[in-house]
């Protein structure tokens, strides 16, 4: 964009937790680094459970940013209130534009569909504004509740209505994006997560010696399979295997997840939210556990990638498209048993984990190293003015 008029981005999210934050948080980090706009702020809308460790970190970023407080309530009302209770998203990108003499904003969202509720800002900016929103993961199927399944579509039908262009981290979100919320796949440009390149975030070599340590890292939620991995490192221990379980994170099973930690004798250890995990926890991981029902592309694999961590996964939404079955990790069924059997491979076999290790680092070199990521939103944030 070096040869348009100057541009601010302004990344924007209702009580962004996990995966979602870190996107937001690390796009726009890079964004910032990479000189390519005039200014990159972040805009939060949350309730009072939004955890202080959170806004701590977003005042650490050194990034503009902007907050409005809102309803506690669950998902969807939580949303619908934004209709009642307007966040001045449009206030915050007319601030971001006059801060840093930008003659346009993007106003990138992080809700997917439901960031279609914010629509039309409010109140109108007078700089020139254009809107994405990226999808992170199509998780909901809304089968039996037409109440729920019609808010969701009108919220959804509201990104092209505004004129949003839609991004989404995995091809996979795409058709149930159709079939679920009415929006036609040929809307969307599939733009993977990524982060940047850290030396920091390396992982320890496996030689075979010592404790074999796994992570879970996400949402305290049996969608997302901390307890399969639970149960197969207490499975594993009790034949004898040196291995540990570190789980890391927040969500409606956090007690039972505590628990367990406790009830383990020591092979399983719980940490509840991690800040910067890719720096803080990664790095004393062998092997990350990803057992979830549905997804988008986890940001966590990206992460565990960039580190050199082999991913054991199910294959389920867009994790195929970063985990290659026996080249950088083990796509496996969504059982005990399954997870038992890979853990034990790499175990038992440091030449396979390194084997693993390398193959994890150059998919990520390859393909989610950030600077690819910073080329493909410059390309749709200039579509966006363009239409």
């Amino acid at each position: 964009m070096s040869n348009q008029p100057k541009t601010a981005v302004l990344h924007v999210a209702l009580n962004p937790v996990t995966g979602p934050w870190s996107v937001l948080r690390d796009l726009a980090m890079a964004q910032s680094k990479s000189g390519r706009y005039a200014s990159v702020g972040i805009g939060i809308i949350h309730s009072r459970k939004w955890p202080a460790s959170y806004d701590a970190e977003l005042r650490g970023l050194g990034l503009p940013f902007f907050k409005a407080n809102t309803l506690e309530s669950f998902g969807t009302a939580q949303f619908i209130w934004q209709r009642f209770q307007k966040p001045p998203i449009g206030a915050w990108a007319q601030e971001l534009a006059w801060q840093s003499g930008s003659e346009r904003v993007i106003v990138h969202f992080h809700n997917a569909w439901m960031s279609g509720i914010f629509l039309p800002l409010h109140p109108p900016p007078a700089c020139l504004v254009r809107c994405v929103a990226t999808f992170h993961g199509v998780n909901a199927r809304l089968d039996g509740r037409p109440l729920r399944r019609w808010l969701h579509r009108w919220m959804a039908a509201r990104l092209p209505r505004y004129g949003a262009r839609l991004t989404s981290v995995d091809d996979s979100n795409l058709p149930l994006a159709e079939t679920v919320l009415g929006l036609n796949p040929a809307l969307f440009t599939t733009i993977p997560n990524g982060v940047e390149d850290d030396a920091q975030s390396k992982c320890a070599a496996w030689n075979g010696e010592g404790v074999f340590t796994i992570g879970h890292i996400g949402s305290i939620t049996e969608w997302k399979g901390w307890r399969l991995a639970a149960e197969a490192v207490l499975r594993l221990h009790a034949e004898g295997v040196k291995i540990r379980l570190i789980i890391a994170g927040a969500g409606p099973e956090e007690e039972q997840s505590r628990q367990m930690a406790k009830e383990s004798g020591g092979s399983i250890e719980f940490l509840g939210h991690v800040t910067q995990p890719r720096r803080n926890l990664v790095p004393r991981l062998h092997a990350l556990s990803v057992m979830s029902k549905h997804e988008g592309l986890p940001m966590t694999i990206i992460e565990a990638m960039a580190a050199g961590v082999p991913v054991v996964a199910t294959a389920v939404g867009g994790i195929p498209e970063a985990v290659v079955d026996r080249q950088n990790g083990f796509l496996i069924p969504r059982s005990v048993e399954a997870l038992v059997n890979s853990l034990r491979r790499l175990y038992q076999s440091p030449e396979m984990w390194r084997t693993l290790s390398t193959g994890s680092r150059e998919r990520f070199e390859r393909q989610f190293e950030i600077s690819h990521i910073l080329k493909q939103y410059d390309v749709v944030y200039g579509q966006a003015f363009s239409s």
